[in-house]
């Protein structure tokens, strides 16, 4: 036991940490000191000497600009924010308020060399309060101007530079602001994300990215073909019925919605003014959309690769950020269930990979499966070649049944039978997936997707032969114009067969799995069949902007609708996937389809349009010509009679009209998506090596952590063999040594951690 004297003293133990500054001295001792506990500003000024002895200051860290930023210790804010204020208001002495004053002179000498910017990272990443923050910077401020003119004083051109990079960094930040604010359908999709997860969120966040799209091809169009034309068009004098929304024809066809009603003169004010070229303006127009869509398509699926597959927390599963990670700028009560609600959903779905992953199958089952799948992508193949070859068929007698028919809703069978075979197929291809049984959801939307894509792509294929071959070789009047409607027909026809399904069907489906059959119970969302619509859809707009530039603008209107339909069948008709699964990397996949074999589809069938087909004689931008890229053509040895545009003439010849330029910029793109996939391997292996070197350390601290247990007993009996002696002594007892009590109470303090914890 201790005696009284004794018991009013406390012994505190600092280990001192790694020096980041040369000024402070820099020991790895143990530094007892006696502090008496009478007063609590006694207990204050232990505290502060306690903070003063922690001398791991400053860390100086490379950033990602490779930049040293200051960052403050914890302990070291304690002791900055007593500096911060009077000393004589706490009543510490005079030497121990000189030495916090001379420390705080220190650090903020230590922030005056720091340029503008890393003094404010390293301000705004300390965990003080904003009053503590403008404090610090007042005084950093007031102390860089008391300095001396020389090394430390910015000349003109460092402060305009340091201007320029605050109202930059201003308007940044006030931009994505209001760019967030107005971003599209955000809070939905927050909710949408948190009862169904990322899976169905996937979708509509394809869906707005596809509406981004159409969003600029129609202000593109709008802007460079349609408002030309309307200067110059001519008063419409057929009447309008109110079938032409079905047939597309009609009052329709002499408008500028399609390819025959644009002119193919050069508008301009006069011998002095600037003219300006419709065949030109539309060619260019169109192929300027096709090459943003390209490039747009190439720098989304780089991002969303680096995203999903590059960065080292899709490996980790971002376990740290679902556990320790809270946004504490959520304060709403609606808003805090939401986040709650997301970051369980998380969870559900790396804890449900993670299972699946550990799945283990015998030779018998894996056979039975391989069996299944064969006989599942034997039947589907089949199906859908079966399908192609009734579209052909129709097609190609569709010009006879049409000839025979003279009624107007007669044009509207072909786009009828396709409809209903998109609709009905892959929903035979969702049965499918009972068969098969696949362990993880995604291997089952992945062979949907690659289903669903076969058999579009391939009715889309048989529609572009039977385009470009039979009716452009049919002579008629104005065939863009006809195909032009048919393109309309078919996106009209799909969308009121979406719409259809998601009132009727998908309403059915939940009466009868509520009511009627209640082992069916709601049907989970079908991510690979919607998604494949969203596609199939935006190939025909593509194909179609060249024969009706206002088909951008239908597809926007339409997705617009579609978003809304979709999220309240959403709501009401599905319920959240019976297995949880992730579907960050499913964009990229989404994408990918989109690019390949959707737009690549659609540039080749363009190019044998422009390169291979004659234009109309009777209508039309390039009429009269004997190819559409003919006025390019014309238009390039126009110029190159004139010395000043030589350099326009040069880029046509060496870039855009040069084989080994294309070529040259796939080898490119090559090189780049295999570094890509380097680095991504890389990583892999750098997260697996991380986590041994994480189990290597658990090992080391257990170790760590036996071996103090053993110190503390031994310690244990020492001091009680001590004060056996001591007691059978006569002579007086004297005052314990400081080191031992130290290490006794110190051990004492983390003795009871571990007996709670065993498993430490």
């Amino acid at each position: 036991m201790l005696s009284d004297d004794q018991a009013d003293e406390i012994v505190v133990e600092v280990e001192d940490g790694p020096s980041g500054l040369q000024n402070y001295p820099s020991s790895n001792r143990i530094v007892p000191e006696k502090r008496p506990l009478n007063s609590r500003l006694s207990l204050v000024s232990s505290l502060s000497d306690v903070n003063e002895t922690d001398l791991q200051v400053f860390s100086h860290q490379d950033d990602r600009k490779g930049r040293q930023l200051l960052r403050f210790s914890t302990s070291l804010n304690e002791s900055f924010s007593r500096t911060l204020y009077s000393s004589e208001s706490t009543g510490l002495d005079a030497p121990r308020a000189s030495q916090e004053t001379i420390q705080g002179q220190k650090l903020i000498a230590s922030l005056i060399p720091m340029t503008s910017r890393d003094r404010i990272k390293a301000i705004r990443n300390q965990p003080r309060t904003m009053e503590e923050k403008r404090n610090l910077r007042k005084m950093v401020e007031k102390e860089k101007s008391k300095q001396s003119r020389g090394f430390l004083e910015l000349n003109c051109c460092a402060q305009c530079l340091n201007s320029i990079s605050l109202i930059y960094r201003r308007s940044r930040n006030s931009l994505s602001e209001v760019l967030s604010s107005i971003s599209l359908w955000q809070k939905t999709l927050k909710v949408i994300g948190g009862k169904f997860g990322t899976s169905v969120l996937s979708y509509f966040n394809f869906l707005r990215w596809l509406l981004k799209f159409n969003i600029f091809s129609f202000v593109v169009t709008f802007s460079f073909i349609i408002i030309p034309q309307l200067t110059v068009a001519q008063k419409n004098h057929l009447r309008f019925t109110g079938l032409e929304f079905f047939t597309g024809a009609g009052y329709f066809s002499d408008t500028v919605m399609y390819y025959g009603f644009y002119t193919n003169a050069t508008l301009g004010r006069g011998d002095s003014g600037a003219a300006y070229s419709m065949p030109l303006a539309y060619i260019f127009t169109i192929g300027a959309c096709l090459v943003t869509c390209f490039f747009s398509l190439l720098f989304s699926m780089a991002r969303y690769f680096r995203n999903n597959f590059i960065n080292p927390h899709i490996y980790s599963r971002g376990i740290a950020k679902l556990v320790f990670g809270w946004d504490f700028t959520v304060t709403h009560e609606s808003a805090v269930k939401l986040k709650q609600k997301n970051l369980s959903t998380e969870m559900r779905e790396n804890l449900s990979e993670i299972r699946q992953e550990n799945v283990k199958l015998t030779l018998r089952q894996q056979l039975v499966r391989f069996s299944a799948h064969l006989a599942a992508w034997l039947v589907s193949t089949g199906t859908a070649t079966a399908c192609c070859v009734a579209v052909y068929y129709l097609a190609e007698n569709n010009s006879e049944f049409l000839a025979n028919h003279r009624d107007p809703g007669a044009v509207l069978l072909l786009p009828f039978v396709v409809s209903c075979i998109n609709l009905a197929v892959p929903r035979f291809y969702s049965m499918l997936g009972l068969v098969e049984r696949y362990e993880m959801p995604r291997h089952e939307v992945y062979s949907l997707l690659i289903r669903n894509i076969f058999l579009k792509i391939s009715v889309i294929g048989i529609l572009c032969y039977y385009w470009l071959n039979i009716v452009a070789l049919a002579d008629e009047e104005c065939w863009e114009t006809l195909i032009g409607q048919e393109i309309y027909r078919l996106l009209l026809m799909d969308f009121v067969f979406s719409l259809a399904d998601s009132f009727l069907g998908e309403f059915l489906r939940r009466i009868i799995g509520l009511r009627f059959v209640r082992s069916l119970g709601l049907q989970e969302f079908d991510i690979a069949r919607n998604v494949l619509e969203l596609i199939y859809a935006q190939t025909l707009v593509w194909i179609g902007t060249f024969f009706c530039p206002l088909l951008p603008f239908i597809q926007m209107i339409a997705l617009f609708i579609m978003f809304y339909v979709k999220n309240i069948s959403l709501m009401m008709n599905f319920q959240p996937p019976s297995k949880a699964w992730r579907a960050s990397q499913m964009m990229t996949f989404f994408i990918l389809l989109l690019f390949f074999p959707s737009f690549a589809g659609v540039l080749c069938a363009l190019a044998v349009t422009i390169w291979r087909l004659k234009p109309s004689a009777s209508c039309g931008p390039f009429r009269g010509l004997p190819f559409f890229i003919e006025s390019i053509y014309s238009w390039i040895d126009t110029l190159s009679q004139r010395p000043s545009y030589l350099w326009v003439v040069w880029i046509y010849r060496n870039l855009i009209g040069s084989v080994h330029f294309f070529f040259i910029l796939t080898l490119i793109v090559l090189i780049i998506t295999y570094l890509y996939w380097q680095i991504t391997e890389g990583r892999k292996i750098m997260i697996r090596l991380l986590h041994e070197q994480i189990i290597n350390e658990g090992k080391d601290k257990m170790f760590l952590i036996e071996k103090l247990i053993k110190l503390q007993d031994m310690e244990k009996k020492a001091n009680s063999s001590s004060f056996a002696l001591e007691g059978r002594a006569s002579e007086q007892p004297g005052p314990l040594p400081v080191r031992g009590h130290d290490t006794a109470g110190d051990l004492r303090f983390r003795r009871p951690v571990q007996e709670d914890n065993p498993r430490a």
